[in-house]
């Protein structure tokens, strides 16, 4: 008996001469990998196609890890979705199944050298800049008809003058391409990072810096993505959107600090600068997180309004199934870096597969429920270093089955909406469905 304590003991610890092995190896892998992220790309390196017109984010097969001292995370491990344009996806899940870490490798924000995108693709619909043969940006500029002729309109230096648009920025020639976020260098990214996809962070009094002021980091943001814009265009642009957010006091709160307002204040301000560019997708971290019940409805009220205003797409992370099923129109639950079923609102919550769904489900309280004790997945997360060949779920599941112990199950579609990775389901679908569509659930 204590032999096999001791040999049980021995599986949690690493030797020093694997503790190298493991230091090594990830050396060459984090070195491997930013060397690729700064590399100068050719422009067909990563533009691609949609596999779906109508979609603005495709992920496919995405693989994200951290390489530890202990050894390799595998936080996001072949994850693919598809963000419909003009829609609200919401990414549910219990805290550390690579939600976070999802969009992070959306932003190219995954926390460096350690975490890397080690392999798949993540296809976003991008309005990116034309460039001349230099490399540079193409303005658009002013024309004046002379005479019955149109010329370039040309300033006091004989100069011409390049257009401005709405924000009192320059305006340049544009052109719609599809890029592979997970193969684009990072100098690339930057073009795109804040300016078409914006990022409301988790904590807001962690994400705001303390010693500058609201209007300063606001301001920031303003200058680095409009081009050409003036100190007096910035700052009224900032206060419209301090404005737009329903902040009573603009003018007055951009010139304060953040630990000056409440945490319903600061996530207004976080939700004003990801808005300052107008851009087509917006990722929301948890951003109601450490918010009172009323102030939650406001900031949810305020996204569904502004996407309505800016025509965007918006991808909700959070853990919280009531805010899901009032925002989202698609919602994908992750368990342990694995999608393991998604659909439409109506889909999950009204018709659940899952065990683990099922299970988030019954342990949210509800207002008529007459429950004593609220309902506890038993068991814990697998260790993410050392994942089983099986379904993940499979050691906390009450209703395993003899199959659970095969492969990891692949998602099966069974519905044009619907898709499911559980042996259950399978066994389900067998007595159910008819032949053919038996046939064509498999195949799918």
């Amino acid at each position: 008996m204590a032999d096999n304590l001791k040999e049980e003991s021995k599986q949690h610890y690493i030797t020093g001469k694997e503790s190298k092995a493991i230091a090594k190896e990830n050396s060459r892998q984090m070195r491997k990998y930013e060397k690729y992220k700064k590399r100068k790309a050719k422009e067909s390196e990563y533009v691609t196609e949609m596999k779906d017109p109508n979609n603005i984010v495709e992920f496919e097969d995405l693989h994200t890890y951290f390489f530890t001292d202990t050894g390799t995370v595998k936080a996001v491990n072949g994850v693919t979705f598809n963000i419909p344009a003009g829609s609200t996806v919401g990414v549910v899940g219990e805290s550390g199944c690579g939600k976070s870490v999802t969009s992070l490798s959306l932003m190219q924000l995954v926390q460096a050298p350690s975490g890397q995108i080690v392999s798949g693709s993540i296809r976003f619909r991008s309005n990116m800049f034309k460039l001349d043969k230099h490399g540079k940006k193409i303005p658009v500029y002013e024309t004046e008809v002379v005479d019955g002729v149109e010329k370039p309109k040309l300033n006091s230096k004989g100069k011409p003058v390049i257009k401005r648009n709405e924000l009192g920025g320059y305006v340049y020639e544009m052109e719609e391409k599809v890029v592979d976020i997970a193969k684009m260098p990072t100098e690339i990214m930057r073009m795109i990072r804040g300016r078409e996809i914006s990022m409301i962070f988790q904590e807001p009094m962690t994400s705001l810096n303390p010693v500058f002021t609201i209007g300063n980091q606001l301001d920031e943001v303003g200058r680095l993505h409009i081009q050409g814009i003036s100190k007096k265009d910035v700052k009224e642009h900032s206060i419209r959107m301090l404005n737009l957010v329903g902040i009573a006091d603009p003018e007055g709160v951009y010139k304060k600090y953040p630990h000056e307002l409440s945490g319903g204040m600061r996530q207004r301000v976080m939700i004003a600068m990801a808005l300052l560019c107008n851009p087509r997708l917006i990722v929301a971290d948890e951003p109601t997180t450490a918010l009172d019940v009323t102030i939650q409805a406001q900031i949810l009220d305020l996204l569904r309004e502004i996407k309505g205003k800016i025509n965007g797409s918006i991808m909700l992370i959070t853990h919280d199934l009531g805010v899901v099923a009032e925002m989202a129109d698609y919602v994908v639950v992750m368990y342990a870096g694995k999608i393991i079923e998604m659909g439409t609102a109506e889909d999950i919550y009204d018709r659940p597969l899952h065990p683990y769904t099922i299970g988030l489900q019954k342990s949210k309280p509800t207002v008529d429920g007459d429950v004593d004790k609220l309902y506890c997945i038993p068991g814990f997360v697998p260790n993410p270093i050392d994942m089983p060949n099986y379904c993940y779920f499979r050691d906390r599941c009450e209703m395993c089955k003899e199959e659970c112990a095969g492969e990891y199950p692949e998602l099966i579609k069974v519905s044009d909406t619907h898709s499911v990775s559980c042996y259950l389901y399978r066994d389900m679908a067998a007595k159910a469905a008819p032949d053919e569509e038996k046939t064509d659930g498999r195949n799918s």
